[in-house]
């Protein structure tokens, strides 16, 4: 069973409520996003993943994280992730409209309930 916070962070993930993705995490939240296509990120700070959240909210017309397996020790979780989406609009070779579909991974960190480190490889 997951914890209740990232539960709620993947759910917030497939309706694309960046709010509630925001109430998830820490002030001081880490948010890594690391991409074969080498298009990688790093954000620090409540803020900063509050503006990333809102604007990954138009990108995809529709967007899914389904967790495939997930290991959970202690305040650490590590999903393997299969996520499908269909772009809103052109993203480098992703086109709008067309489906895709992936395999990745989340290592996330908790503290007082919270999500302090979020690190997606895909």
């Amino acid at each position: 069973m997951l914890p209740a916070v990232v539960q709620h962070y993947l759910d917030a993930y497939n309706r694309k409520d960046a709010a509630a993705l925001v109430a998830c995490v820490d002030d001081a939240v880490v948010f890594e996003n690391v991409s074969n296509a080498g298009q990688s990120i790093r954000i620090e700070g409540r803020a900063a993943f509050a503006e990333l959240a809102e604007r990954a909210t138009t990108l995809f017309a529709t967007r899914h994280q389904a967790v495939r397996t997930a290991v959970v020790q202690d305040d650490r979780v590590a999903l393997e992730i299969d996520w499908t989406g269909i772009p809103a609009i052109d993203l480098g070779q992703l086109k709008a409209g067309e489906p895709i579909a992936m395999r990745g991974a989340s290592f996330l960190t908790i503290a007082d309930g919270k999500l302090t480190r979020i690190v997606d490889i895909s």
